[in-house]
């Protein structure tokens, strides 16, 4: 008989142990953009120069909710220079 490499609660809790890795992986990322968003809208109103649609703080707030994406948007909408001259 071949014996089994992995019963069925091995693989349970290594299940586990990659959703709890990524979960925290994903909270890092969420909390690093958050906080680059934050660093460079309030470089931007040093600057004078006024957010989009919201607060620099509402945005800082939706990309740690939002992530990656969230960010950018921000990143799209801030510093992406499509304005016809």
């Amino acid at each position: 008989m071949i014996p089994q490499l992995f019963s069925g609660q091995d693989l349970s809790i290594q299940m586990h142990s990659v959703e709890m890795m990524m979960l925290v992986i994903n909270a890092i990322v969420h909390v690093l953009f958050a906080g680059a968003v934050a660093r460079d809208a309030g470089l931007l109103k040093k600057r004078g120069i006024p957010t989009y649609l919201v607060s620099s703080m509402t945005w800082s707030f939706a990309t740690l909710v939002g992530g990656v994406f969230i960010a950018a948007i921000y990143w799209f909408m801030h510093h992406l220079n499509v304005k016809p001259k």
